[in-house]
């Protein structure tokens, strides 16, 4: 197997590069983890300026068909992500270009792809997922919000919740229930809306930390176009299936990774205990190790995922098993990493902060991905099901 990038892609890649290294100059300082974009207001700015960057360079639409402003392969996309998430540049929208706009490309009708993919593609307007709901997260078919069609137009009512961004968004995309009789998975139907419509409230759910990049969203008898259809009326399960095997290599993640190892490395070269630096502890060294180890092998995965999306291969249980790795190595990476500093791997930005107290906000936030777009557990049944074909639980 080769695992050599062309020469294309090797100067595709070292632009990505070059491009977010005088981004990162940029940063401002409060920008501590790529959620700090939801929750600062000065990271929320950065972000969009970052947005128009990429867009006029045609970044955003990456691997789109060329009849819709495209350019470039699945790989250059990767590469664009390892990029991104080793010198910790947002300005790429995780629910508009990554997650909707391949989801539009391959199931939404002419209509829809011309209206709502140039803003996408201009970075201009930012979107949010309306998924998980009070009583209906990783089984998300047992949803109770509703979508009545009344003339050409859908009445929403219901509450959904865990909604990255939902105050910052300016559309959103979700399923609702369109058929309330109807069999389960084909009676929900995937719609997008306009998140400044009347009837529309928005409530910040805050984390244990004081952070609140999360919200629930409440549906009063919002008047949603009917136009505004993904897919087909009451089909919409099949789209959500869609759109969870879309940008699931996780190189974003894998490289910020990378980044924080070298800034790990650092900590133990320069840091002494008991006289020694700490890199000298064979029981430290032994575990960076372990975790350079395994970040070299999710980034030969995500390399795979890219090729296999490529040549349109990829199946869900490759997702899921993508999707599982990297976020479990986050959690490892963050364990690790407040493990060597000790109690200074506890302190939130002073100056006895281990890593200017990015560690400390690592090890809060480390189970958020085990959980988000499916938990991991939900994820394991999907390589199950779907990979070894082991039977369905009763």
């Amino acid at each position: 197997m080769d695992f050599q990038l062309t020469a294309e892609e090797k100067a595709h890649r070292k632009e990505f590069f070059d491009v977010c290294k005088e981004l990162e100059k940029k940063r401002p300082p409060s920008f501590v983890g790529l959620e700090a974009v939801f929750e600062v207001d000065e990271c929320w700015d950065f972000h969009l300026y970052c947005a128009k960057e990429f867009a006029k360079r045609g970044w955003l639409a990456l691997a789109w068909p060329p009849e819709y402003g495209g350019s470039g392969t699945m790989m250059d996309k990767v590469l664009f992500a390892e990029a991104r998430g080793y010198h910790g540049i947002p300005g790429v929208d995780i629910f508009g270009v990554q997650m909707l706009a391949p989801t539009v490309l391959q199931a939404a009708n002419e209509a829809v792809k011309k209206e709502f993919l140039p803003p996408i593609a201009r970075g201009e307007v930012m979107w949010c997922e309306l998924w998980s709901e009070p009583n209906a997260g990783s089984d998300l078919a047992t949803l109770s919000t509703t979508a009545i069609k009344k003339g050409d137009e859908y009445i929403i009512n219901g509450q959904k919740t865990w909604n990255t961004a939902a105050h910052r968004a300016d559309w959103g995309f979700g399923v609702f229930k369109t058929d309330p009789a109807g069999k389960k998975h084909h009676n929900m139907t995937f719609l997008l809306l306009d998140m400044k419509t009347p009837g529309i409230t928005v409530r910040p759910i805050p984390y244990i930390d004081g952070d609140a990049p999360f919200a629930e969203v409440y549906f009063d008898d919002v008047h949603v176009p009917a136009k505004n259809i993904v897919g087909q009326e009451n089909e919409g399960w099949a789209v959500v299936n869609l759109l969870a095997g879309f940008e699931r290599s996780g190189m974003s993640e894998i490289m910020s990774m990378f980044r924080e190892l070298e800034e790990i490395v650092k900590y133990c070269n320069e840091t002494k205990r008991n006289g020694k630096p700490l890199a000298r502890d064979p029981l430290v060294r032994n575990r960076v190790a372990q975790l350079a180890c395994e970040l070299e092998a999710a980034r030969t995965i995500a390399y795979r995922i890219a090729d296999l999306q490529n040549r349109n291969e990829m199946a869900l249980m490759d997702a899921a098993a993508a999707k599982i790795f990297y976020s479990e190595l986050g959690q490892r990476f963050a364990f690790v990493a407040t493990d060597i500093a000790g109690p200074f791997g506890q302190v939130k930005r002073s100056r006895w902060a281990a890593a200017d107290g990015a560690w400390e906000k690592a090890f809060q936030e480390c189970f958020v991905t085990i959980i988000s777009m499916g938990t991991n557990e939900i994820q394991r049944n999907i390589i199950s099901w779907y990979g070894l074909g082991l039977p369905r639980m009763k």
